[in-house]
């Protein structure tokens, strides 16, 4: 463990290392980050992370100095590192040493442990030197310049130690080119690290400007300084350069207004120093790969030298970087680069001088490469860049499959639309994936256009070759892929009789052994009846559609059935074999190192409805907005469900703005020329369900006529909606008609939600739709209660019953406090029956959420001891305050809520409270018997 002391060599210490540096005399004063250090070091780390040339070390030389000018300054200790510092010792040899320059005795301790010690002993020396800094009566700060050069694990397993135990007192600031390999995320999650990243570091417009002007004596308009920070990105070497060139030129704006690398002596400078002074070899290779955006060695490879031996691409990158040639790795592995902006652009200006024509062969030869390597979107940009568009469109064609299966059907849509309509045109299974894409993007309108451009151009070709065979062109898949896209166009119309012919259609056209085109005609068949409503038909149409999807090799059908089939299951209430479904989902939607599909956003919504729907509120908010996030450009049926769910959610965390927005979207999606049919009717559903939750009647209404409907009491034809559509806007109504017959005393009302209630139950029994019978048998139980009948406590209970075994709880608590007092009377008689479920437990923990809290309820200060103060039949006294009074005063006058609301200038969810408050204390469930009671107790006149 321990080594003779005499006998170990005093390691040479250089002191420039431990010294703090010189600022230089006239710099540039970047307040913003400074601010953003002084805010950082009342945490555990601050650390900055950029390339070189970026301004890291001169920075944190300005904050020393403002430091010492501070009244209470820190106490600072400096280690520049470098390659020769990466062993253990070594380092901590350095680290106490840089301690030492505040205090010749700090950590002196520490220091004699680590020159008698191995290095796996370090934590004990560390421990000491932390201890001896703890006792310390101000603040210290370590700052690690150049932390980059750091590789060894050891090091890195100390400066974790030290953050892990850092006394209040200590702060450490590390400047690195690349992010040190420390468990940076668990310092993140914690909330120990402040970090400053190379977009900070750029220098904006402000410093751009002061930069000129303190260095160089130059006053900048500011579009010349915009120009500027656009094409250097704010690195300060080609500021530099630019400074140079004008600080002789009498106008800028002249030299700056088609500044693409042309300033003179960025000019003079790239052409003497990267292109003049480089081998020919380099400088080709420079000019031929000065046309790709990111570079890879077997990418240049391809571009450059077709004949050059394997690693030559990666030989030359490496060549480059060394040399400092303005080559910046963009990942830790360095096998990916890129030029900087301005390098890149002069050198493409000095090809397209020299060897205009090679250009075309170089983007086609990067087109093939990316095409092998299975970057579609790459691959498609340089065929496009190629300008031989035949080229590009045949491409496109033969990767249509790969680009749907992976997922990006708006890239295709997007790649396809640039291509000009005559070449589409020419090729028709192009034109068939064209309309595909068009439909899964929701560009409704365009792909019936395509459709029948599509079609046209398939009629005209068997025309022309009557009775002969067409070469190189499978008319019956393209005809079978058609009637495809027109069975998917009336599914979204809403005419199920033409989604039948043309499936048949389909399928009279698609071969057995097309099983690519099958999968598709089966997932039609699929949503087709998720549509019916039948839960449990669905999910075998479903399976079946997953299995031949399988065979097909189509993830892109494989993750939709998976999908709806989780959405079936939840359906059924079964929210924890719909979670293992999805689970299933996200393994098909993991491609190669671990790239999510684009459809993986559809999983996470549904996740976040089962998380929403157990009332794990902030967890379901990330899984709904991520989802919703992702899938803003693809469709399928059911995509609105993410965006009603996240609003519902939005609304139960009490941010009714945003609730609002998202239901005002789907509304103006509804209006779009290319939207469902259905989609206006669902966002009138949803903006209802939420009004009447927010007890605004008045609203509700309004958005029950935007929806089409002409009456809220009208009755709604279940034929003209797909079943799940119909029941969520029958139940919105049910839901409204209750609670306007709660507000006006209307048992008509009530009656009529009773009744519309009754009319879905047999289906939601019978489709095995348990998500919806609980709502059902709540409203159900609600209504019979409001009517007095006994049968609502039971109805009530079946509803928990059926809740509490998969964790069910926002469908009871978006009922708010309109449920409590049922809640508590079947509490009783349950506790009564003893029987197993509903628990007690699940009841008690819904009525605690639902009812406010004790210091909630009603101001003490306004109780009245007087008149407020009486005594109950059963001798017990009650309190109403002043306000409760007033209330009271009111509902026996007739007036409604909303009257009450706007007449005391209360929220309507205050005047709500006020009146729940009121029915609790006088032992009573509505309005009509809290005024009987009142007056029978002298409460009110």
């Amino acid at each position: 463990m321990r080594s003779d002391p005499e006998t170990k060599p005093e390691v040479p210490l250089l002191r420039t290392k431990i010294s703090i540096p010189q600022l230089p005399p006239v710099f540039v004063h970047r307040s913003r980050l400074i601010k953003r250090i002084d805010l950082g070091v009342k945490g555990p780390l601050t650390l900055l992370t950029a390339p070189a040339g970026f301004g890291k070390t001169n920075l944190l030389l300005e904050w020393v100095a403002r430091n010492i000018r501070s009244p209470k300054p820190l106490s600072i200790a400096w280690l520049t590192l470098d390659k020769e510092d990466d062993t253990s010792s070594r380092f901590l040899n350095y680290l106490i040493r840089a301690f030492q320059e505040l205090d010749p005795q700090l950590g002196q301790e520490a220091l004699d442990f680590f020159q008698n010690a191995t290095d796996t002993c370090s934590e004990l020396g560390l421990t000491l030197l932390l201890n001896e800094i703890s006792n310390l009566p101000n603040g210290i700060v370590l700052v690690l310049d150049d932390f980059h050069v750091v590789e060894n694990s050891l090091i890195h397993r100390n400066i974790e130690f030290l953050l892990k135990h850092l006394p209040r007192n200590f702060h450490i600031i590390i400047a690195s080119r690349n992010e040190p390999a420390l468990d940076i995320a668990l310092l993140r999650a914690k909330g120990w690290v402040t970090e400053i990243s190379v977009d900070e570091l750029r220098f904006n417009t402000e410093e751009i400007s002061l930069f000129f002007f303190q260095i160089m004596g130059l006053q900048l308009p500011q579009p010349v300084v915009q120009t500027l920070e656009e094409h250097t990105e704010g690195w300060i070497t080609p500021l530099k350069l630019a400074a140079i060139s004008l600080r002789n030129q009498p106008d800028p704006n002249t030299l700056l207004a088609n500044f693409h690398g042309n300033i003179h002596y960025l000019m003079e400078f790239l052409s003497e120093e990267v292109l003049s002074g480089q081998p020919e070899e380099v400088r080709r290779f420079l000019l031929c790969t000065s046309i790709l955006d990111v570079l890879s060695g077997p990418l240049c490879e391809a571009v450059v030298n077709l004949d050059a031996q394997p690693g030559y691409g990666a030989v030359m990158l490496n060549r480059l970087e060394h040399a400092n040639l303005f080559l910046t790795a963009i990942d830790d592995k360095h096998e990916w680069f890129r030029y900087h902006p301005l390098l890149a652009d002069f050198m493409r200006q000095v090809q397209a001088q020299e060897n205009l024509a090679e250009i075309p062969k170089l983007h086609k030869r990067a087109a093939l490469w990316y095409e092998r390597n299975g970057n579609l979107d790459e691959a498609f940009r340089h065929a496009m860049a190629s300008q031989d568009m035949a080229w590009a469109a045949g491409m496109i064609e033969r990767n249509v499959s790969a680009m749907i299966n992976m997922g990006e059907i708006s890239a295709l849509a997007r790649w396809i639309g640039r291509l000009p309509e005559e070449i589409t045109r020419k090729h028709a299974l192009l034109g068939v994936g064209y309309t595909w894409a068009l439909i899964v993007s929701y560009q409704l309108d365009l792909a019936r256009y395509w459709l029948e451009e599509v079609r046209q151009a398939v009629e005209q070709l068997e025309k022309q070759n009557t009775g002969m065979p067409i070469p190189d062109i499978d008319l019956p898949g393209i005809r079978g892929g058609l009637a495809l896209c027109q069975s998917y166009l009336a599914l979204l119309s809403g005419d199920m009789e033409l989604v039948g012919k043309f499936s048949r259609e389909a399928a009279g056209y698609l071969s057995e052994e097309n099983v690519y085109l099958r999968s598709f005609m089966a997932l039609d068949d699929s949503l087709s009846s998720v549509l019916s409503g039948d839960t449990q038909k669905t999910i075998e149409s479903l399976r079946a559609t997953s299995k031949i999807a399988r065979q097909a090799n189509n993830p892109f059908v494989m993750i939709i059935a998976t999908c709806e089939i989780a959405i079936m299951q939840m359906m059924q209430g079964q929210t924890s074999k719909a979670w293992e479904t999805l689970q299933k989902a996200q393994y098909l939607a993991t491609g190669p190192e671990g790239k999510s599909h684009p459809l993986s956003g559809f999983i996470d919504i549904v996740m976040g409805e089962i998380l929403f729907e157990r009332d794990t509120l902030e967890e379901a908010r990330e899984y709904l907005e991520r989802g919703c996030k992702a899938i803003q450009s693809v469709w399928y049926l059911g995509s609105l469900g993410g965006m009603t769910s996240l609003a519902r959610l939005r609304q139960a965390i009490g941010d009714i703005s945003s609730a609002q927005e998202i239901v005002d979207e789907i509304a103006r999606m509804a209006l779009r020329s290319d939207a469902s049919q259905w989609d206006g009717a669902l966002a009138s559903g949803l903006a209802v369900r939420l009004a009447v939750q927010r007890d605004d009647l008045a609203a509700a209404e309004q958005w029950w006529k935007k929806g089409g409907f002409t009456d809220i009491d009208a009755p709604i034809a279940v034929e003209n909606y797909p079943y799940h559509i119909y029941e969520y806007i029958l139940l919105s109504q049910a839901r409204f008609l209750m609670v306007r017959g709660q507000e006006t005393g209307r048992v008509r009302d009530i009656k009529q939600a009773s009744d519309l209630l009754r009319k879905i139950l047999p289906q939601a029994e019978g489709f095995q739709r348990v998500n919806s019978l609980i709502q059902i048998l709540i409203l159900q139980a609600m209504a019979q209660f409001e009517l007095e009948n006994e049968q609502s406590k039971k109805t009530m209970l079946r509803a928990l019953a059926l809740g509490e075994p998969e964790g069910y709880r926002r469908f009871y608590l978006d009922e708010g406090w309109r449920l409590a007092e049922l809640l508590r009377q079947c509490r009783a008689m349950q506790e009564e029956s003893g029987s197993h479920l509903p628990s007690l437990a699940f009841i008690d923990s819904l009525l605690e959420t639902i009812q406010p809290s004790e210091g909630t309820s009603s101001p003490s200060q306004d109780v009245v001891l007087g008149k407020g103060a009486v005594r109950m039949e059963d001798g017990l006294p009650v309190s109403l305050s002043a306000r409760e009074l007033q209330v009271l005063s009111l509902i026996a006058a007739g007036k409604s809520n909303q009257e009450i609301s706007a007449e005391l200038y209360l929220a309507l969810n205050t005047v709500k409270r006020h009146a729940y408050n009121i029915y609790a204390k006088l032992e009573v469930k509505k309005r009509t018997q809290a005024v009987s009671k009142a007056r029978g107790l002298g409460l009110i006149p």
